[in-house]
C-alpha cells in the first residue's frame, strides 16, 4: 500500500480493512498495544492511567482488559501518517 498519495479517508479506509480482515472489529491486549505504538500493555496501561491513549478504550462485560473498535485505531494510524506528512 503506497500511503504517501492517500487522502486521509482512503488511508483510514484501507488501513481499517487490512486490520479488520487481520483482527477482526476489536482489539486488544497486546496486538492494541502494539497498534498505538506500545512496546508492552505495561505501557498501554500506563498511557491510559496518563491520559494520553488518543482512541476510546472500554471493556467487556466478563473479560479482562481493555479494547479499542479496530476503527478507531485505523483512522487514529491514518491521522497520524498525514500529520507526520504535513510537517
Amino acid at each position: 500500500m503506497t500511503t504517501s498519495s492517500c487522502e486521509p479517508g482512503t488511508l483510514a479506509e484501507k488501513l481499517k480493512t487490512e486490520m479488520e480482515q487481520t483482527h477482526g472489529p476489536l482489539l486488544g491486549g497486546l496486538r492494541l498495544a502494539n497498534a498505538l505504538g506500545h512496546a508492552s500493555v505495561a505501557g498501554l496501561r500506563q498511557a491510559r492511567y496518563r491520559g494520553q491513549v488518543a482512541v476510546t478504550l472500554f471493556t467487556l462485560p466478563h473479560r479482562r482488559g481493555f479494547y479499542a473498535l479496530t476503527r478507531d485505531v485505523a483512522h487514529w494510524l491514518a491521522q497520524a501518517r498525514i500529520t507526520s506528512s504535513a510537517e
